[in-house]
């Protein structure tokens, strides 16, 4: 059968929850072998149904559940999807489009190629293909449901240090014009004629891949400088906006800018000036200028309207991290801007991750507290699946999360009212949860008998 057949059995109702998994694992195989060319995915039947309705709680895992000891500071330790709070009142639809986005990616690269070099917990490419194929083949919530648990073991993210934050960001629409006028006096800036950018990989392979942006200077490559000492060229300009929308526009890392004539494109992220980020709350708070209350975003920019464009200009300084743009036509607006992964964002289903701890596209099962409109700085009680998308400047830790809230007003304003602390799980394949319990297992032995 191809794939649109076997769709369609799954839509009609033919594999019903308690038969799907079994279902699952003959399209699994015969996906795996033919349209990826890789191993297949080692699926446990289920048990005979009984009378009673069935409730999952324990999908196996590892033959052998290890904790599995990274070199960075944390550990793996492996559960039972019973054991993560709400797994069973999840509603997965999101995390299933955002992790597609994620296999949509991996399937134009190598397969034996590795999810990330810094966090090797993720394994390679091929790992993930028989997931990538049992969540493409399904849309309803209850089987959706099935191929996570049934595809995946969940580990918790176990560091040294337990302390955590989540934090939340958006996409911000900003109102622009085509030539600075009144108080829309600030250019978004695009790409400066004499950016460029080095992977310095290319040159040693001692050097990490990655991206730096610099210019060239008396044949030598230099950073730019700090903020204040940035000076745009005006012909470079997307669009002219007031300066402290721009200061936050630069700290998302992506904006909507909309124009009078209605006319509305995408300023993406293209390059920054490696500087390291300051955060003008922290600063404006400890300087006695606002009270924590006034710390999120609309009160800051009231701030700024209040104190004048120099004062606000030098506490905006105070973040020396400049960043600038490249536009992008807004074919589709129900999708987020593209995170580090390179795959647009899915709201309240993507989130920014510290890369040196953990890989790009990850399904990370997070519990935590979120705002549930803006200014609700206590939360509510939150837990979801969401995948690993993207970085950010001031995401730096393993147990530190930035979570998608989305675009404009409300979502910003909801974004600014995130921080919490928060539990995570991430959810490995179980071929790749076997292979890592097994090199685990292996290496336990050594050092006992070493």
């Amino acid at each position: 059968m191809d794939f649109r057949t076997q769709s369609k059995i799954v839509k009609s109702g033919l594999a019903s929850r308690r038969g799907f998994r079994s279902f699952l694992g003959s399209i699994v195989s015969v996906f795996a072998v033919t349209a990826y060319g890789c191993a297949t995915t080692d699926v446990s039947s289920p048990k005979e149904a009984s009378a009673e309705p069935e409730i999952v709680t324990t999908i196996t895992g590892p033959n052998t559940p290890v904790e599995i000891v990274t070199g960075a500071g944390y550990s793996l330790i492996p559960k039972n999807f019973s054991e993560l709070p709400a797994w069973q009142s999840t509603n997965f639809s999101s995390a299933r489009l955002s992790f597609l986005a994620s296999c949509k990616k991996w399937s134009k690269q190598n397969t034996e190629k590795q999810l990330s070099k810094s966090a090797p917990y993720g394994g390679i490419i091929s790992d993930w293909m028989g997931a990538c194929l049992g969540l493409k083949a399904v849309v309803e919530p209850d089987a959706i449901a099935d191929v996570f648990q049934t595809e995946f073991t969940p580990y918790l993210i176990k560091p040294k240090n337990d302390s955590s934050k989540l934090t939340g960001y958006f996409e911000p629409e900003l109102e622009a014009k085509y030539s600075p006028q009144g108080k829309f006096t600030k250019s978004v800036p695009g790409i400066p004629e004499d950016l460029v950018r080095v992977d310095p990989s290319k040159f040693e392979k001692k050097f990490s891949s990655g991206k730096v942006w610099g210019r060239v200077k008396d044949g030598e490559l230099e950073l730019y400088p700090d903020r204040k000492d940035i000076i745009d060229d005006p012909k470079k300009a997307l669009g002219f906006v007031t300066p402290g929308e721009l200061f936050y526009l630069q700290i998302q890392g992506s904006g909507r800018i909309k124009f009078p004539d209605g006319r509305v494109i995408r300023a993406a992220f293209a390059a920054h000036n490696h500087k390291s980020f300051v955060s003008i709350a922290r600063h404006l708070i400890d300087s006695g200028q606002i009270q924590p209350h006034q710390a999120g975003m609309g009160s800051i920019l009231k701030w700024m309207d209040e104190v004048g464009p120099k004062k606000a200009q030098d506490a905006m300084n105070v973040n020396p991290r400049y960043v600038w743009f490249t536009p992008q036509e807004l074919l589709d607006p129900n999708k987020g801007p593209n995170g580090a992964q390179g795959v647009a964002l899915t709201p309240m289903a993507s989130m920014a991750v510290d890369p040196r701890y953990h890989p790009y596209g990850a399904p990370i099962f997070i519990d935590t507290r979120i705002p549930s409109e803006p200014g609700d700085w206590k939360g509510t009680e939150f837990s979801s699946l969401v995948i690993a998308q993207d970085t950010g400047g001031a995401i730096k830790g393993i147990l530190r999360g930035d979570l998608f809230f989305g675009w404009g007003h409300k979502a910003g304003g909801r974004a600014a009212s995130m921080n919490h602390d928060v539990d995570m799980w991430v959810l490995l394949p179980k071929r790749l949860a076997e292979k890592m319990a097994n090199a685990q297992i292996r290496k336990n032995s050594e050092m006992s008998n070493g």
